[in-house]
């Protein structure tokens, strides 16, 4: 009798157990999509694939891609949306006898095509532009920030709601930051295989910090100029300096280092206060002449780089 007690109560105990694995499954299963972007290219207007590069703000590109509908909806619309820039008289144009699509009433001239559900294969071809500010925003002063943005070249969506059923995305940058990781690049490759100074590698490593905190805040062009102050080559490093001269050395690389840093909290702080930015770089430009006058008797290469600080710390701040 215990044995059949217990029987029971693993069979039931199983059955519990069994729902539990089946209820959520028959709960949440999921209506397959009506429809999919199944595949898409990106080509540049040379031709080249760029479908898994970044887009280029204000150039232009190709787009092919094939929409997979599944299911025939009555009385339901798909739609397919892109926020690029016309730069023909289309931007779309079917390239199959897809029947959902009545090519005499459709208008491709629009960013937005509409089209009924029907169950096939679409084949698009879509052109357009990226807007060329797309990745920039202008500030009240007059200044830019640029910052890398995703796109989404097309949205397929159902319906009057709208509702995202598919996307195409990429990412797009300007040629401000390609400039600038070009740079960052070529001098960090350029400081690491150099033997120059330590302690002018050490001033070379925080310009590479300050530059990035300026990219990192969309100042992107301001962050390549300042990148540029460092040499262009290994021969323009300084070489290691004599002992003699070697406390007056820190003591210049210090001061250098404490400006840049000082700079950089200022220049946030005090964007907005043109005024104030200028007094303020006045007075290191001030202190920059007399280190580059001192630096010109230890090295000479040194007080070029410190004059190049200075006549950048102006130009930055529109002096």
């Amino acid at each position: 009798m215990k044995q059949k007690r217990l029987l029971a109560i693993f069979v039931l105990c199983s059955a519990i157990f069994g729902m539990s694995l089946l209820g959520p499954t028959t709960v949440h299963a999921q209506q397959p999509s009506p429809a999919v972007i199944e595949t898409y290219v990106i080509e540049n207007i040379d031709g080249s694939d760029v479908t898994n590069g970044p887009l280029m703000a204000g150039a232009t590109y190709t787009v092919y891609l094939e929409v997979n509908i599944g299911v025939d909806l009555a009385n339901t619309t798909l739609s397919l949306t892109t926020p690029m820039i016309k730069v023909e008289d289309v931007y779309w144009s079917l390239e199959n006898d897809y029947p959902g699509i009545d090519t005499e009433l459709w208008q491709p001239g629009r960013a937005t095509i509409e089209f009924d559900v029907v169950k096939g294969t679409a084949q698009l071809t879509l052109k357009g532009a990226v807007p060329s500010d797309y990745t920039s925003e202008k500030l009240p002063n007059g200044d830019y920030l640029h910052f890398i943005e995703s796109i989404s070249l097309v949205k397929l969506t159902l319906g009057p709601d709208d509702a995202l059923l598919d996307e195409c995305s990429a990412e797009v940058k300007d040629q401000a930051i390609v400039a600038y990781q070009q740079t960052l690049t070529e001098k960090t490759s350029l400081l690491q295989t150099t033997d120059a100074d330590p302690k002018y590698e050490d001033l070379a490593t925080e310009i590479l910090a300050l530059a990035e905190e300026f990219y990192s805040q969309g100042y992107v062009e301001n962050a390549t100029s300042l990148l540029n102050t460092l040499p262009e080559s290994a021969s323009d490093f300084p070489v290691p300096v004599e002992e003699g001269s070697f406390v007056i050395y820190i003591i210049i690389i210090v001061v250098l280092a404490v400006i840049m840093l000082a700079f950089l909290a200022l220049f946030f702080r005090a964007r907005a206060n043109s005024s104030f930015l200028r007094q303020q770089v006045d007075e290191e430009a001030g202190k920059l002449d007399v280190l580059s006058i001192k630096t010109s008797k230890i090295d000479r290469q040194l007080a070029r780089d410190i004059e190049q600080i200075k006549e950048q710390l102006e130009r930055i701040s529109g002096r």
